[in-house]
Order: structure tokens, then sequence, then C-alpha cells
């Protein structure tokens, strides 16, 4: 039986990352393949998975699982960028080139890669990618970005949307779920203004975490704010990839900040609006039309003239791309 290593934003209780590898770990074990995977916490991943996992900062246990592997997958998710920090960058990249040093094959799944911030770390990933099997992303924008690099790349979606195929969309849905993170240049003064957005809705608010340790706080707050307005609001946090779901599912309203809560909501047919604190969730809120605010330039005014809009008129909404196994799979399956 072949290995597949799966290296990933893994065992940080991150919804969308969590939900990312539990289709990818379901997938590659349906063909027949022993996954291992580099994580934050091996003992939480093999005793949910019932895999081999590895500490993704331990040097002797990331060489002995690239040793072990036959085929790397690194992603999908958001890596390769240096937005959130140069060394985050160059770790995936290590591995990547790691795996190759060691004649693996290497498969870049599924990924949202943002333009390289400097010259000379664009120089290296490009170096880098040029050595990989294969390359999919998950966006148009990542796919005209690695173009204007000379890399090759096929273009698919995320793999969050592979996971909806299994689930039954309800026609009845009610309530409003607000999914809210912390962001670069975050004001207490906009969730006073969020909550002032919301007069018109009646009936119970819940407001979600995706990823509690960044997550509770904000999401906290709010709560206590709505409720000393007279608003009936509960805070709800991430626990199970499966709740998630249901919640989202039986939801009619969903605002969301994170990009998978604004993925799942609009694939499971709730009205979806996007508050936009990166430009993944600004790409594809453009792809798919959906309603948005953009917080980097926040304006008051745009906020409630367009949450008014939200809850009273409809909005067309773009089909997402169906996720297709087949591309990696080919790869994966062809000798070297």
């Amino acid at each position: 039986m072949k290995k597949v290593l799966v290296s990933g934003y893994i065992g940080f209780d991150n919804f969308g990352d969590e939900a990312i590898f539990y289709a990818l770990n379901c997938h590659l074990q349906g063909l027949g393949f022993e996954v291992e995977a580099l994580c934050n916490n091996p003992n939480n991943l093999s005793k949910n998975y019932n895999i081999k996992a590895y500490y993704f900062k331990n040097p002797f246990q990331i060489l002995k699982a690239i040793l072990n592997c036959d085929v790397l997958y690194s992603g999908g998710g958001s890596l390769l960028q240096n937005k959130t920090s140069n060394f985050s960058l160059y770790y995936y990249l290590f591995i990547i080139l790691l795996a190759k040093i060691f004649n693996k094959k290497v498969i870049i799944f599924s990924q949202g890669i943002e333009p390289i911030q400097g010259k000379i770390h664009e120089f290296f990933m490009k170096t880098v990618l040029k050595k990989v099997d294969y390359i999919t992303v998950r966006d148009k924008k990542s796919l005209k970005y690695l173009k204007t690099l000379n890399l090759k790349a096929d273009l698919t979606s995320d793999p969050v949307y592979s996971l909806v195929e299994n689930c039954k969309i309800l026609n009845s849905k009610e309530g409003l779920i607000i999914q809210l993170r912390d962001f670069k240049g975050f004001n207490k003064a906009f969730l006073d203004d969020l909550s002032n957005c919301l007069k018109s809705y009646k009936g119970e608010i819940k407001v979600l975490s995706l990823q509690n340790k960044q997550d509770e706080e904000i999401c906290k707050t709010f709560v206590e704010i709505l409720n000393s307005k007279g608003y009936k609001a509960k805070y709800i946090p991430f626990y199970s990839i499966e709740r998630i779901f249901e919640l989202i599912n039986e939801a009619k309203y969903v605002i969301s900040t994170r990009l998978h809560g604004v993925i799942l909501a609009n694939a499971l047919k709730s009205k979806t609006f996007a508050l936009i604190y990166d430009d993944k969730v600004k790409t594809l809120a453009d792809e798919l039309n959906i309603q948005n605010v953009d917080l980097r330039n926040y304006n008051q005014n745009e906020l409630f003239v367009k949450l008014s809009d939200f809850f009273n008129k409809e909005r067309e909404i773009l089909p997402y791309r169906k996720f297709d196994w087949s591309l990696t799979d080919l790869k994966l399956l062809k000798r070297k």
C-alpha cells in the first residue's frame, strides 16, 4: 500500500483547514492509500482519523515522514503566501523541496496562491514549484498569478465543496448565523454598527466561531452587544465539522468573515453575505457575485445600505465550480 503524506495547516482547530483534510483523507483512503500527516497536534489527529501523524515543527519527525511516504500533498488552503509571515512561506517550500530531494512525487493540492511580497521570496517560490509534479489551484486569481511566473497549473475549486455533495440541502431554512473573526484594523465600533444593521431582523442570532482560539473573544463580545440591545443571541464554538455543516444548512441567512463560512453557506443555499478581511474572501465573493463589504476599507454607510438590501432583496448568485478529484487522481495514480 502506497503512503501519501499531507502537509498543511492541520491540527489548529480551524474549520476550513480541518474540513479540507477531512475530505482529502476520506478520498485518499477510499483509493486505497495509507494517509499520514504533518500537523500541530499529532496525538489528536491520530486518534480522530486513525492515521500516523507527525509534529510539523520537529525536524526528525519531518524527515522520517518524508522518507516513509511515496507522495507528498501540499495543501489545500492558502499555504504559499507571506502576508502572514515569511516563515510560513519558507516552511511549506522547505517541505516541498525536501520531498523532491528524496525523489518523492509532489502535488500542490487546490491551493489559493496569493502574489508573494518581495521579488526574492517570489523567486524562491517559483524555483521550488518548478520542481513539483503537479499543481492545482482553487481560484482563477491564483491560476493567473502562476501563469505570470510561467508555472503550469490546473484550475479546480475548494475540496470542501466535495463534502457538500453528500449533504441533503434543506429547503426550509430559518434563523441568522453571523460568523466573525478578528482582523487587522478591527475596531469595536464596527460590531456596534453591525448590530444596528440587524434591527429589521426578528429572531434568534447565532454567533459562530470557526477557529475558537482566534474567534472566541470577538464573537462573545458581539453576543454581549446584541443581548444588551434586546436581541436574542448566543455564542456557538466550533467543535465538529459535522455540526458546522448542520448549523449552516439550517440557517436562512449567513453573514461570514471567514472564507469557508462563505463557501459553505453559499453551497448549502443559505442567503450569504461576506465580510471581507482578506483577498481570498474577496476573490470568492467576486467570482460568485456574493454581496459583501470590504472591512479593509470600511464604510459605515455602505454596511447599512448593503445589509438592508441583503435582508430585503434577492440577488443572483453564480454557480460554484464543483470539486473534481480526477485532476489530481490522474497524477497520483500515474507511475513516475
